[in-house]
Formats: structure tokens, sequence, C-alpha cells
């Protein structure tokens, strides 16, 4: 090997983490949402569906269970002008953000706030408001989401407006169905589990640094056979999980199963062709098509020692793609 990959300039700007509220009074149920909605039709202009990673992962539409009140970067007055939705914060989160600093004798610091300005000051925005995360997609029609603590790596097409994301969940400002092919590939896959770190040793945390700016996408000629696949595959997923009520990970659980034979099997058997379809599409897009894939069912030794089994690749042609993307990103890092 030849060292560690270097953030590629080609990535910069392209992936983003969601933000950060800091403070439960933004979040409401849809109810709550409705109701306010109803109450007066204006609070749409700061009520937002809030996509979190299980929502992402677990909920069989892949749509937020939750929504949330959001003031962008107004000033008080502005905001104090949709006074429904400003009276929760300031009942609920003004208290969080305005709470002195306590001692080691736990006395409070009147006058010292607990958190960084200008949290305390600004307590009616987020703590992490994102700005360059929804400018940038704001251009799109679509972006991909993924969790960031995965246990398997599910990638899936979200609405680029008029949605926010959580900070468990990385955006990635691609819409294209050529881009989801490549980032939905056993490459990336491979290369993202190399190059992320773990929560334990099931989960992946999937890195925005390493495991997508890193990574050394192939040339996009946007093959039209590509990118029906893609297409197909996300189309049949939403089906399938809408259709029987099953979250993303469960559905890869029965596809990375090899006992099981029940009423799903020839969807999983569809899934597992499709994914082949566009693995060797991939590989093609990177003139490796010497590399044999030899799809089936493999242990991989870096996953809990009961949870072993995915249907993948050769463990040879893991290590020789690992191997090429390295050198191929710093080909790319040093032109």
């Amino acid at each position: 090997m030849i060292g560690n990959p270097f953030p590629l300039k080609q990535n910069a700007g392209k992936s983003f983490q969601g933000s950060i509220v800091l403070g439960k009074g933004f979040v409401l149920s849809p109810e709550e949402a409705e109701a306010l909605i109803a109450k007066d039709l204006r609070n749409k202009d700061v009520l937002f569906p809030y996509l979190n990673g299980d929502d992402l992962n677990n909920n069989p539409e892949q749509k937020a269970s939750r929504w949330v009140i959001n003031f962008f970067d107004w000033s008080e007055e502005r905001a104090r002008t949709y006074p429904d939705c400003f009276e929760i914060i300031e009942r609920l989160v003004k208290p969080e953000r305005q709470r002195w600093k306590v001692d080691e004798n736990g006395k409070e610091l009147v006058g010292t706030y607990a958190l960084r300005k200008p949290l305390p000051q600004k307590w009616w925005i987020y703590g992490e408001k994102r700005p360059a995360l929804y400018e940038t997609i704001s251009q799109l029609d679509q972006v991909m989401a993924i969790n960031r603590n995965t246990k398997h790596l599910l990638l899936d097409f979200q609405p680029s407006r008029n949605i926010i994301f959580t900070d468990s969940i990385v955006v990635i400002a691609f819409e294209t169905y050529f881009d989801f092919a490549i980032l939905s590939s056993v490459v990336h896959e491979v290369w993202a589990w190399k190059h992320s770190s773990t929560k334990g040793s099931a989960t992946l945390r999937y890195s925005g640094g390493k495991a997508f700016e890193a990574f050394p996408f192939p040339s996009r000629n946007n093959n039209a056979d590509t990118v029906r696949l893609a297409q197909s595959l996300s189309d049949f997923r939403k089906s399938i999980t809408a259709n029987n009520q099953i979250g993303l990970t469960d559905l890869y659980n029965l596809v990375h199963s090899q006992s099981y034979n029940g009423d799903l099997e020839d969807y999983l058997i569809q899934i597992r062709q499709i994914q082949i379809a566009i693995d060797k599409d991939i590989i093609k897009a990177y003139e490796w098509e010497d590399i044999q894939l030899r799809h089936n069912f493999y242990e991989l030794e870096y996953l809990p020692e009961n949870d072993r089994t995915r249907f993948t690749i050769h463990p040879d042609a893991r290590k020789e793609i690992l191997k090429r993307l390295l050198q191929l990103n710093h080909e790319l890092h040093h032109n």
C-alpha cells in the first residue's frame, strides 16, 4: 500500500452533516405541527419535516417521523412575527440555552452562561444551522442521504427542499442515478468500511471526510444501463419496504441471510441480481474488468462473529479494489 488517502478537491463541498438544533423544544410530533398549521397557515413558513438516521434506515417509507421549528438566521424581531412557534421556543429552549454555569460545588455562577457564545444570546436559532448544506442542495432536485451510524451502507434519495436533516445523517449533494449507482456499489462499500470508524464492531460510522471526500470516483459517463439499474434498485426497495412495512435495515438483513426462505425470497434474489449488475457496471467504469468479483455469501472478519455473513464479493476482489482505489486517490490528488 502507498499510505493514507487524501481528500480530493473534486469532492469538496459535496458532503455535509445535518443540523444540530440544540434544544428539544424545537422538535415536534407530526400532530403538533399539523395543529400549528391548522391554527395559522403562515406557520408552514417555519415548520419542516425533520429526518433522522433512524427514519432513513427503519421507517418503511424513509420519511421523517418528527417535525421541527426553524427560524433560520432570523432576528428575534422577525421570529416573533410567528407567535405560536416562537412561544414554544421561548418557553422550552430559552431556559436551557441561558442556564448559568455551575462550579465544582454545584453553585450557579450567575452572570456566566454555561453554553458558548452566541448560543445563549441567539437561543431561537439552531446551534449548528449548516447554511452551506441548505444553500448547496437548494440548487438540486433531490439529494442522497446516509445514516452516519448504520449496519449496512444504504443510501436513499430525499427531497432537497422543505426538509431539515439531523446531524445523524450525512447528506451528499448529488442528484443523479449514476452517482447513486457508484455510491451504492460494492466499490464504495468496501472503501467506506476501510476508511470510516466503527461503533462497536457491527456499526459503520460513515465518514463524510475519508469515506466520501477521499473516495476516487470513476469517469462519470452516465451510462444509460447503469442509470436504469440504479433507478430500479431505488424504486424496487421502496416498494418492498412500503408494501411489507419493514425498514431498509431489516430488508438488508434478509438480503444478507443465507437461511431465509420466506415470502420475500423472490424479491431478495432480485435485489441481489440488481446489485451484481450495478457492481459489474461500476467496475467497468473504472476499467477494472480483470477483477473477478465472484458475488456470493462470505464471512467478513471485521464484523461480529455471530453476524459476519454478507452477500458480497470475494475477499481477494475486496483487497484488490481497495489497493487500486488508494492508488487512484493518490493519482487524482497529485494531478
